[in-house]
């Protein structure tokens, strides 16, 4: 019996089968490092067992599953205080998302979405804001900040906090 020409079928000489294949090189595959996100896609999180004193500054989408007790000055897109978050400060960001418990004024250049299992004791100063049916709320509501909205991102955290009183 006699091989076919693509040579990768077996071959019959005498009493025993031989095998002949063409091997052609292959490249050596070298892995590839992953992508490094780009700060707007790039998310922390802050655990449900930790805990949190002092003025945090994220420069990244951040959810809150823990407990905050300070200011947050947040400069990415999207800051959520997570259903098992608890943030006791005022809050300064784009847009924030609340579906666990803020006491404390939130002051946001985008908007302010205030969940169904929220709990909101303060004010909320933005240009648009959403409160979902069920959420628990005491406070104001300020949303005729256009000039404040633009201009508050480039004062300091501290200056708006004691502007804010109590």
């Amino acid at each position: 019996m006699a091989g076919n020409a693509s040579g990768s079928e077996p071959v019959r000489r005498g009493s025993s089968f031989e095998m002949s294949a063409r091997v052609e090189p292959r490249a050596e595959a070298t892995p590839q490092p992953a992508p490094t996100p780009s700060p707007a896609q790039r998310l922390s999180v802050i655990g449900p067992s930790l805990v949190f004193k002092g003025n945090l500054t994220a420069e990244e989408d951040l959810l809150i599953q823990g407990r905050i007790e300070g200011s947050i000055d947040h400069n990415a897109t999207t800051l959520t205080i997570g259903v098992h978050g608890a943030v006791k400060g005022n809050i300064l960001a784009n847009k924030v998302i609340i579906q666990g418990e803020v006491q404390g004024d939130v002051r946001a250049s985008d908007e302010v979405i205030v969940e169904a299992s929220a709990r909101v004791q303060g004010n909320l100063f933005a240009p648009r804001v959403g409160l979902k049916d069920g959420a628990k709320f005491k406070g104001t509501i300020d949303m005729d900040v256009t000039s404040q909205g633009r201009e508050f991102r480039g004062r300091k955290v501290n200056e708006l906090l004691e502007s804010a009183g109590p």
